[in-house]
């Protein structure tokens, strides 16, 4: 008997491979430089001197506008390359880590628990980093916002897929596999979770 899909325990290697082709596609979306069009944008600078043309200092309001697309090219778009590579390197290694620690069956089980939860947490927390920033990126370059719809889909069903993860992993908190945690256990983890995490960052 099949389980209904909301109720299935959601698969550590779905997360994986979704997160796979997110990486995938975002690094697509930064080789076309985000969807900023240099062609595009001096065909909006020319509109731009036509609606200014009445202005004493026409020239010298379009050669700001035109300074601007030159900072687009020259540095907005690689410092945001950067960023948004070293948002989903974070992602990954955060998943990676935290899939890595399997809770064993010893006295240390509620440690190795807390700490894979806690690389979960930040997988999580790093995925919400990266839809910030991508909404960041949109709302500065002159861009197709219908284009990035997708994006943040993507990186929604992400999160939903680890926080899946995270949820059924409470089975390794349970006593014999067997007793349910409380919502205030998993807010005391969390909150152990996130010493571990802030006191791992001061050591750095």
């Amino acid at each position: 008997m099949s389980v209904p899909k909301g109720k299935r325990r959601q698969s550590r290697f779905e997360a994986q491979h979704c997160f796979y082709k997110l990486r995938t596609e975002v690094t697509n979306l930064m080789l076309q430089d985000f969807g900023f069009s240099p062609e595009k944008y001096k065909k909006q600078i020319e509109k731009y001197r036509e609606m200014h043309r009445a202005a004493d200092n026409v020239d010298e309001i379009v050669a700001r506008y035109e300074k601007k697309c030159e900072s687009f090219v020259k540095w907005f778009i690689d410092k945001e390359c950067d960023t948004v590579l070293e948002i989903l390197r974070n992602i990954e290694s955060e998943f990676t880590q935290g899939n890595s620690i399997y809770p064993s069956d010893t006295p240390a089980r509620m440690i190795e628990y807390v700490q894979r939860r806690c690389h979960m947490n930040n997988a999580i927390a790093q995925c919400y980093v990266l839809k910030q920033e991508i909404h960041y990126i949109i709302r500065t370059l002159p861009v197709d916002i219908n284009k990035y719809k997708r994006f943040a889909e993507m990186i929604d069903k992400q999160i939903a897929l680890y926080k899946g993860v995270r949820q059924s992993d409470n089975r390794f908190a349970r006593k014999n596999g067997k007793a349910k945690m409380s919502k205030e256990a998993i807010a005391v983890t969390d909150s152990i979770a996130e010493l571990i995490s802030k006191i791992n960052i001061e050591s750095e």
